[in-house]
């Protein structure tokens, strides 16, 4: 096909489906469009009228010299406040009572007025849109809500600055008298505390924990370094150097120090009797020369062994060249080595003094630990008086400053306001607008028309076309039966190619019995035919019936069997009763010969359900079954079988191995989808040898159903009395 031919095939296909929907739903679509303009008709008739006007005011806002800013409360002098303050609710309620008006706010908004706004235009002048239920308020509204704007603001002015008045001397008098009672208790605790005397001895003592900190440091350095000094491992000059930076990280001894050394007892081990502490005085000898002459002596040595080594080059150990070089290099280590005990003996005072002088710091912390305590609580309370007393002192000092304001400056108006007239007003109703509100009904109807249906659409679950079940169970579509109404007799007829008025029915069945047999060259002949339906009432007594009377059209000796034996009822389209039947040959209570019965078409017979019984499912699932069904096999060319609905019965997966092929009938836009996949995967799961299905009850009145099923139809076909069982 020509791709452009094509889409517009296509294209009309969406738009009878469109036109098939719309008729489906068309009772309800108009129902929705004349509710919606019932509605819009209700609201205009009992809706209040609103009127409209427009007005301008001229706004000046100046700020002078000595404005009260606790009098006036203009945020900080911006214009931007004015038009929420003009359309505040208790102006628009004065407004109101001075037009006559005395109503509450509820009542005012709901029965009077609906909406007042204002605006600045591009010249700073307010614009006022008043919108109320009256034409003669509409009209005065905006030059008396600026009066009472301005009378309200007077008001509140005055008021506050009587206020101010009497509250802000009182007030002042009385934090003064607080002031002068907390100074005095303040010199009192002063005095009483001896704070004075507190910061006295504080500053005497000093840091006495910090220094205790530092000498323990300098101790534990020291410590370290004499625990080093005893290390045989190092020589001479390492261990000057190792003193030497000791005592720049350290306050030097001064001459004339006296140093208290250790007792006797624990110098000794405590092998002897504890002896008074011996005292040692630092003499000149000890002071340390931070010249380090020691580093000279260790060059003069690094000389002399170079000079040894140079000349033991040429000269002999024994040499006298040799000997001089060594006599100097002795004299200079017996040097050093009195230079590093030196500087040991130092060492020991310096670290025997840092111990005295912990001791001593030691005995003074409980003092200075007494003394700020005491210094701490004294300031504590002395500032949570300070910080109580603080807040005060500011109140004094703001409430002066707003005095003098409103001595000077309350009286003055910052805002001026002028009604400079009307803009615009309008004598008919501006709402309910009655072609507005026409074209709103009528849209909200159309979308409502609309969407509606395709809601209703898209919640249905139910299966409507060939190619939708096609294409979901991957199933072939047999044909289609049209919809059918129900004679007056409430009787069904089956088809009959003498009688004319039915070659439309007719034909639909031919269609079906050749697919059926197209499928049988397939898969498996269709010798024994079942008819079912996933559901009752779906149609399959009737599809299988003319199935059967088709097959016998064709010369072949057929066979109608009814296994429905709670509910079966194929006997009442050929006016037969129920019994004998299909129970009553399993029982043995008659024989086959005797209840397969001829109707009224050629080469067809019937074999009813027979005597009611509840136990269907263990008489079909008998040996007997299987071998009546053999022995109908043989008498017969074709065998259709009328079977219960596949949910909630388990005779129709049980007779699967007795059957060629499913013939599955399914009720146009009734049954839901998923009834159909429990029904076809319970009978798969049986082993059931799916022929296809036939879509049953299609109503080819609709536009798009008459369209698309166009080859199972013609012109002249219309609706039978024929009723689907």
């Amino acid at each position: 096909m020509i791709p452009g031919l094509k889409a517009r095939v296509l294209s009309l296909h969406d738009v009878l489906m469109y036109l098939a929907l719309a008729r489906c739903h068309l009772r309800l679509m108009t129902l929705l469009v004349t509710f919606s303009l019932m509605c819009g008709l209700t609201y205009y008739i009992f809706a209040r009228p609103v009127y409209y006007s427009r007005a301008m005011v001229e706004v000046d806002y100046l700020v002078r010299e000595g404005d009260a800013e606790s009098i006036h409360r203009d945020r900080d002098g911006q214009m931007s406040g004015v038009p929420i303050a003009l359309t505040a609710p208790h102006i628009l309620q004065r407004t109101a009572k001075a037009l006559g008006v005395d109503a509450s706010q509820w009542e005012l908004l709901n029965h009077y007025m609906t909406k007042v706004r204002a605006v600045y235009d591009s010249q700073d002048n307010l614009v006022v849109d008043v919108w109320v239920a009256r034409p003669e308020l509409a009209e005065k509204w905006t030059e008396a809500m600026v009066r009472e704007y301005l009378a309200s603001r007077s008001e509140k002015r005055r008021e506050r600055m009587e206020a101010i008045g009497k509250q802000f001397p009182d007030d002042i008098a009385e934090l003064s008298r607080r002031l002068n009672i907390q100074l005095t208790q303040r010199l009192t605790l002063e005095n009483t505390g001896g704070l004075r005397e507190i910061e006295i001895k504080l500053q005497t003592l000093g840091n006495v924990p910090a220094k205790i900190a530092r000498c323990q440091a300098q101790i534990d350095t020291m410590g370290q370094a004499r625990i080093s000094l005893e290390d045989p491992a190092q020589d001479t000059i390492a261990k000057l150097s190792l003193i030497a930076k000791v005592e720049d990280s350290m306050d030097p001894l001064q001459v004339g120090d006296t140093i208290e050394a250790a007792p006797s007892a624990e110098r000794d081990g405590g092998k002897k009797e504890a002896e008074s502490p011996a005292k040692f005085v630092f003499g000149p000898q000890m002071t340390p020369n931070r010249e380090h002459p020691w580093e000279q002596l260790v060059r003069d040595q690094a000389r002399v062994n170079e000079e040894i080594r140079t000349l033991g080059k040429t000269f002999l150990p024994e040499s006298r060249k040799i000997k001089e070089p060594m006599k100097k290099l002795a004299e200079i280590t017996e040097k050093l080595e009195a230079e590093f005990q030196v500087a040991r003996q130092r060492v020991d005072l310096k670290f025997q003094q840092l111990i005295n002088d912990k001791k001593d710091l030691e005995s003074k912390l409980l003092i200075y630990t007494a003394q700020t305590e005491k210094s701490r609580k004294l300031l504590t309370e002395l500032g949570l008086q300070e910080r109580a007393f603080a807040p005060f002192r500011e109140y004094i000092v703001r409430a002066q400053q707003k005095l003098e304001a409103v001595d000077y400056g309350g009286e003055i108006e910052r805002i001026h306001l002028k009604y400079a007239g009307l803009i615009e007003s309008r004598e008919r109703p501006v709402s309910p607008n009655r072609l507005k509100l026409i074209m709103l009904s009528l849209a909200i109807g159309l979308v409502l028309a609309l969407g509606v249906p395709f809601l209703i659409e898209y919640l249905d679950h139910t299966l409507r076309s060939l190619d939708q079940v096609e294409s979901t169970f991957h199933m072939r579509g047999l044909g289609i039966v049209p919809q059918i109404e129900s004679s007056s007799a409430g009787s069904a007829a089956l088809i009959n190619r003498d009688e004319n008025h039915k070659d439309s029915l007719v034909e639909n069945f031919r269609v079906i019995r050749t697919n059926v047999l197209s499928m049988g060259n397939l898969t498996k002949p269709p010798h024994v035919t079942m008819v079912t339906s996933a559901m009752p009432k779906e149609g399959k007594t009737v599809v299988s019936s003319n199935l059967a009377v088709s097959f016998a059209h064709t010369g072949a000796r057929t066979l109608l069997i009814d296994t429905d034996l709670r509910r079966g009822r194929l006997h009442r389209l050929f006016g037969y009763r129920k019994d004998p039947g299909l129970s009553n040959v399993l029982l043995n209570e008659v024989t086959l010969e005797e209840a397969c019965r001829p109707t009224g078409e050629e080469n067809l017979s019937i074999l009813s359900a027979g005597r009611h019984l509840e136990s269907g499912t263990e008489l079909l699932g008998s040996p007997r079954f299987a071998e009546l069904m053999q022995t109908l096999r043989q008498r017969y060319d074709r065998i259709v079988v009328d079977t219960p609905p596949v949910l909630g019965l388990s005779e129709t997966s049980i007779m699967q191995s007795h059957v060629d092929g499913v013939l599955f009938v399914i009720w146009t836009g009734h049954t839901p989808a998923r009834s159909v996949r429990t029904a076809v995967d319970m009978l798969a799961a049986n082993g059931a040898n799916f022929y296809g299905f036939v879509l049953n009850r299609l109503d080819l009145s609709a536009t798009a159903n008459y369209y698309q099923y166009y080859y199972y139809s013609h012109d002249y076909y219309y609706q039978h009395p024929l009723e689907n069982a």
